[in-house]
């Protein structure tokens, strides 16, 4: 029900759309009781070489909070050592799903065997705002293996009470693939975030630790799809989540 509701909002633009993503996330809520759920649908169109544009809608289950949001994005390639990425996504009364959330992103080929990417994000919730800066290089200097090591570092300012603290994150992922095939990944992160987007209003900052894993397989040159386990445990909260993604992605 939740896919055909986001199939329906963006049908318009899917049917011209050169690549199509769903992402659909279950996430067992520990001692809080019950279950999460979120539908991602992405449409995305190549203009030319160098422009992509997109759309993504968003419907999110949590506690007895029932939130979307809605959005687009846009893409430059001006060389193929660069990639420029800007998206925004608008709530709709939302908690948990941040209200305002934008991010700009770039991607460079800076040698053989070396990427790094810059991430800024501004979401701005209903009693958060947070920004962050997130820096990582993606390392391939092993023939299928991708080591991936990124720190995160930003603010988060609390509109009651009146204050502004510091959020982290650093950790690794480590990805064997082969070429066109499969894809085998583990990951790590441990940090400090705010608490709104886990568990609604709410003006604190917790202690994270998340790990997991997954694969990825292509079925077809045009379709292929991951499937995502991680486990996060929420020091301040006394729980932990356990979280299932699934991936799908059409190459039209």
């Amino acid at each position: 029900m939740l896919r055909l509701a986001l199939l329906l909002l963006c049908l318009p633009f899917l049917a011209s759309a050169h690549d199509v993503q769903l992402v659909s996330q279950y996430v067992d809520l520990g001692k809080a009781g019950g279950r999460g759920i979120q539908e991602d649908l992405i449409g995305r169109v190549d203009l030319n070489r160098k422009w992509k544009v997109g759309l993504q809608g968003t419907y999110l289950e949590r506690f007895d909070l029932y939130e979307k949001r809605a959005g687009g994005s846009v893409q430059y390639r001006p060389t193929d050592t660069l990639t420029v990425e800007a998206r925004y996504l608008q709530g709709m009364g939302n908690d948990i799903l941040a209200e305002k959330d934008g991010y700009l992103a770039a991607y460079y080929a800076l040698a053989p065997g070396y990427s790094p990417y810059f991430i800024y994000r501004h979401a701005a919730y209903s009693v958060t705002d947070i920004d962050t800066y997130q820096l990582g290089l993606e390392i391939e200097k092993i023939r299928n293996i991708i080591l991936i090591p990124q720190v995160l570092l930003g603010n988060a300012t609390f509109k009651a009470p009146n204050e502004t603290k510091g959020v982290y994150s650093v950790g690794l992922r480590a990805v064997y693939y082969e070429e066109s095939n499969y894809s085998l990944f583990a990951f790590g992160y441990k940090g400090k975030e705010a608490s709104q987007g886990i568990i609604g209003k709410s003006s604190i900052l917790v202690d994270t630790t998340t790990f997991g894993g997954g694969a990825g397989y292509n079925f077809t040159p045009s379709t292929k799809a991951e499937l995502i386990f991680d486990h996060t445990d929420y020091e301040e909260l006394k729980n932990q989540f356990m979280t299932t993604t699934l991936n799908l992605v059409w190459v039209i």
